[in-house]
């Protein structure tokens, strides 16, 4: 069901090439040019609201994820635990865009990783997600760093280089 979903969609392909190679989606990790991003606001599991307009031009930090995503059960702790040791006032949403995945398998998902389900963020509609995938073609996992609504950096997967330069990124004022 889950597969014949994704092939209905469009979507079979970056996530299954992402979930069977983990050099894959290291090699094709690359930053993008800065764009602007429209203003948004979603909701965490537990009802709580992050809004792009609360920021006052901090950066935030965004990982797309969903549940059963291979390299993501290694980089969302991953990237939790250097986020909380280098930029523990950085906001870090991670956001789940597929409607297969309900907010109680989100639950289990963080609680399996031991990662606070308060980062947990359910799109259901997809409204937010849309923004940052042209098409509806999701790569999994991409993460994004935005300051005033402009890209810091866009990364599919992550390694000890990305990390670095996450950090030399969100240190730029």
């Amino acid at each position: 069901m889950f597969f014949r979903k994704l092939i209905q969609t469009g979507k079979f392909m970056p996530l299954v090439l992402i979930a069977l190679s983990g050099a894959l989606f290291l090699q094709t990790a690359a930053p993008v040019q800065a764009e602007e991003v429209r203003r948004f606001f979603i909701k965490n599991l537990d009802n709580k609201r992050f809004d792009t307009r609360d920021q006052k031009g901090g950066p935030f930090v965004m990982s797309f994820f969903f549940t059963t995503c291979i390299p993501c059960y290694r980089e969302i702790p991953e990237l939790y635990a250097f986020m909380s040791k280098e930029f523990p006032d950085v906001s870090l949403l991670f956001v789940d865009p597929l409607e297969i995945d309900s907010k109680a398998d989100i639950r289990k998902f963080a609680k399996k990783l031991i990662v606070p389900s308060e980062l947990f963020y359910k799109d259901s509609m997809g409204i937010v997600s849309k923004r940052f995938f042209k098409g509806g073609q999701y790569v999994f996992p991409t993460i994004v760093g935005l300051r005033e609504l402009n890209y810091l950096f866009r990364y599919s997967g992550i390694d000890a280089e990305i990390l670095a330069e996450i950090k030399n990124k969100l240190q730029e004022r």
